[in-house]
């Protein structure tokens, strides 16, 4: 984890002893937990540390009761003291603990929600739709359950291959994007391949060579039988425009203006694009980075500028270079 995240957690934490934090700053420390120990720093707090934070918890309760006078008002505020030191020794515990904590998210109808797994894969949960994944991955596998459908921008890392369990079947991949729906009523499972290639089997064949399928770009899986074959056909246009309808996984840019870039760059990985002194307004880039990782995408948008960046606390800066 670079240490510029490792100093954002501290801010927050700070943040959340003093009361200043805020609701999308709560949610990003919570999503940061999510994540630990597998992407996020190792933050351990030492006796003493622990006993700060008891005596900067039991100050707050001070600060909040104004001098009470009746009994009842003190034993509310031991109480509230009590509660406080509480959480304290369960944050204590939380930050320091290595287990693997499985998590479950789920989407509302109609809508979509974008997930960051820990390994910095991106999920776009489609409606009705719930994922469950571990907050650190093994050594070995990156294992996550599907139910629903949801597309998927995995991080590419041949030693750990990625396995999605949906339904009946469960899909491997090293490093690629690819759309999964399944329906646990009917038992049926479809597979749309975007980029890379994608292994899917029944989840009793556990890969073994007679059920394995290798499903390759722009191609189409369907199953709605798992005793029966499945039936491999090419993409249909019309397919792959609803997959990724409602996501930010297109990032295809013919000529656009550099303004436009810098917003959809900040939409999909959730950062925020500084430029300095430099003036980029005059920029069109042509480029295409779908399904690219955020560093992968601004090396290419600054090739183009002859620029460089920089991220610090989901801060992109970017200097020098610049269009005439």
């Amino acid at each position: 984890m670079p240490e510029n995240e490792s100093s954002r957690i501290e801010i927050l934490a700070e943040k959340l002893l003093n009361g200043t934090i805020s609701v999308p700053e709560m949610e990003e420390l919570e999503i940061w937990y999510a994540k630990k120990p597998a992407v996020a720093p190792t933050w351990k707090l030492n006796d003493r540390s622990k006993a700060d934070l008891e005596r900067r918890l039991f100050s707050q309760i001070q600060g909040r009761v104004a001098k009470p006078r009746r009994k009842w008002k003190m034993a509310t505020a031991a109480a509230a003291v009590i509660a406080l030191i509480g959480l304290a020794g369960t944050l204590y515990w939380q930050l320091n603990q290595n287990a693997v904590i499985p998590l479950k998210i789920a989407s509302t109808k109609g809508g979509i929600k974008k997930i960051y797994l820990p390994d910095h894969t991106i999920v776009w949960l489609k409606g009705n739709s719930s994922l469950q994944f571990p907050a650190k991955f093994s050594n070995s596998t990156r294992n996550v359950s599907l139910q629903g459908e949801a597309l998927f921008e995995v991080t590419k890392d041949p030693k750990h291959p990625f396995i999605i369990k949906a339904g009946q079947f469960e899909t491997k991949v090293l490093g690629t994007s690819f759309n999964i729906q399944e329906n646990s009523l009917n038992k049926s499972f479809k597979l749309i391949v975007l980029t890379g290639k994608v292994m899917v089997s029944s989840a009793k064949g556990h890969f073994a060579k007679k059920s394995t399928v290798i499903v390759t770009p722009e191609k189409e899986y369907e199953s709605r039988d798992v005793t029966k074959p499945p039936v491999i056909s090419a993409t249909i246009a019309d397919h792959k425009t609803q997959v990724i309808s409602g996501t930010e996984y297109q990032m295809e840019f013919d000529n656009a203006k550099f303004a436009f870039v810098r917003k959809r760059i900040e939409q999909k990985f959730n950062v925020k694009i500084e430029t300095g002194e430099e003036d980029y307004m005059n920029c069109n880039l042509s480029a295409n980075v779908t399904d690219q990782s955020l560093e992968n995408t601004l090396k290419v948008m600054c090739a183009v500028m002859s620029a460089n960046y920089q991220i610090k606390d989901n801060i992109v800066t970017i200097t020098g270079g610049g269009c005439n």
